[in-house]
């Protein structure tokens, strides 16, 4: 019994070894947001550069038009691309598809109109900007302060208390922009 005692000790002790390496995706260093790279599309603007955008609080959300979590949050991003039309915010959509059938641009756009969508998207179809941010889910938000730098992150569907959380982000941010 106690060799098993220690063979489960060594076990658990190299699995908390592992947990120390950083997550994809881990926020507790914040690093500048990557640059959009390798977008195959953009719909409802012209190409955008991040490095454009400082100054601006910056709403990135990777979404796939299959993806139901991401239907979920289309109400969400209506609420934000209007509460935020006239302030220092950009709403910026990366649509990443899982399968081959969500890569046409067309049906992207379709699917925008029918939804009401309005804010800017960089389509993704290589898989390059989920890399580069080490994305690992649909639907995921970023929200990126105005020296370019990602501070926080929400993980799946929002729901009414995502929404709340991200918002607030998005409000102290702007806030914080205020006192500079």
């Amino acid at each position: 019994m106690n060799k098993l005692s220690g063979v489960l000790f060594c076990i658990l002790l190299l699995g908390n070894g592992a947990s120390a390496v950083e997550e994809p995706g881990d926020l507790s260093k914040p690093q500048p947001a990557p640059e959009l790279v390798k977008v195959s599309d953009w719909i409802n603007t012209k190409p955008v550069r991040l490095a454009d955008l400082k100054g601006r609080v910056v709403v990135v959300h990777f979404w796939t038009r299959g993806c139901i979590n991401c239907a979920h949050n289309y109400p969400h991003y209506r609420k934000w691309t209007t509460a935020y039309k006239d302030k220092n915010v950009t709403i910026l959509g990366i649509h990443t598809p899982e399968f081959e059938g969500e890569k046409s641009a067309d049906a992207i756009r379709k699917a925008m109109k029918e939804h009401h969508l309005t804010f800017p998207v960089a389509v993704d179809n290589e898989g390059a900007n989920w890399s580069a941010w080490r994305n690992r889910y649909w639907p995921c938000v970023y929200v990126v302060d105005k020296k370019g730098i990602v501070k926080y992150r929400w993980e799946g569907e929002l729901g009414e208390k995502g929404e709340a959380w991200v918002r607030e982000r998005i409000d102290t941010l702007l806030a914080d922009e205020k006192k500079d």
